[in-house]
């Protein structure tokens, strides 16, 4: 087999992913299957080494996060089964889909609720300081130094408790940041896959659907 018929075979057995996908797919094994003739291996064993366009194909989308990669596998069977399943399953489908996104959303804000309620009471504690120091004033003003020192020390007090609560609450938000990240990809993970590296062995590139194994 020579490259150009194992690209269109490839691309064939591909068509039920995008047409991008599908180029990219067929441009990496272009690439791949040249640096092998370029190490002086002739094309049809340079094409071998790569397996068989079906078995790269199903790699690639074994690879593909679980939805895309049940769209893609129903469409490689039917347009018309896909169309059937999503037109008979949409009141499922819909309310799957709703159910999901409100959870989502709750978490989410549930999170962010949390940090804003450690920015609260540390804000609250650093403004009784100066609260307490308008009413040490006012003590001293008429006399009472006892009172004025107590309320001195209590504002600076507070305003301590506050810095160390508002410290926490830097701390906690740059993790709560992280979590709801987290916590977006993990919700995503079915959908969406991470981007990843790759050399010229066949592994992962751009983290979407090029895991294979070239043989040598």
């Amino acid at each position: 087999m020579t490259k150009q018929e194992f690209l269109k075979r490839l691309g064939d057995l591909l068509a039920c992913l995008p047409a991008d996908q599908v180029r990219e797919a067929q441009a990496f094994y272009a690439e791949a299957i040249d640096d092998r003739m370029e190490d002086g291996v002739p094309e049809e064993d340079a094409v071998a080494s790569m397996g068989t366009p079906g078995e790269v194909a199903e790699a690639i989308l074994d690879d593909l996060p679980p939805v895309p990669r049940a769209v893609a596998k129903t469409r490689r069977k039917s347009n018309v089964l896909l169309w059937a399943l999503v037109i008979v399953g949409s009141p499922v489908w819909l309310a799957l889909g709703a159910a999901f996104a409100i959870t989502v959303a709750a978490i989410y804000a549930t999170i962010w609720i949390l940090a804003a309620s450690v920015w609260i009471v540390a804000l609250a504690f650093a403004a009784i300081g100066p609260v307490c120091w308008v009413l040490a004033f006012d003590g001293a003003l008429i006399g009472h130094i006892a009172f004025a020192v107590a309320f001195l020390g209590i504002g600076l007090s507070m305003l301590g408790v506050g810095l160390l609560l508002g410290a926490a609450a830097f701390a906690a938000t740059k993790s709560l940041a992280h979590v709801s990240v987290m916590w977006l990809r993990k919700a995503f993970s079915p959908f969406t896959k991470g981007r990843k590296g790759t050399g010229n062995d066949g592994s992962t590139r751009d983290g979407s659907h090029l895991l294979v194994e070239i043989r040598p």
